[in-house]
């Protein structure tokens, strides 16, 4: 991921695009989803593991496989 991440960082100089790190962050799926992982940077900033993204309006969350939280809308509702 490390290494993937680096290649972004390549393309952004080559390319003058900038990322928000602040706004970045890594998420964990899969059967070691628990446990914790390597450190990971994008333009020299360390990002941040968190167990829930919101994208297009829907909770993507931390799980063994991949999975979407709606709570947000039953208590809209």
């Amino acid at each position: 991921m490390q290494y993937m991440l680096d290649i972004c960082y390549s393309y952004a100089i080559d390319y003058d695009v900038k990322f928000n790190c602040e706004k970045s962050a890594a998420l964990r799926i899969g059967p070691r989803h628990c446990y914790s992982c390597a450190e990971l940077t994008l333009s020299g900033t360390s990002l941040v593991y968190v167990t829930s993204i919101k994208y297009l309006g829907v909770y993507v969350t931390t799980a063994k496989r991949f999975k979407c939280s709606y709570d947000h809308v039953k208590l809209g509702f």
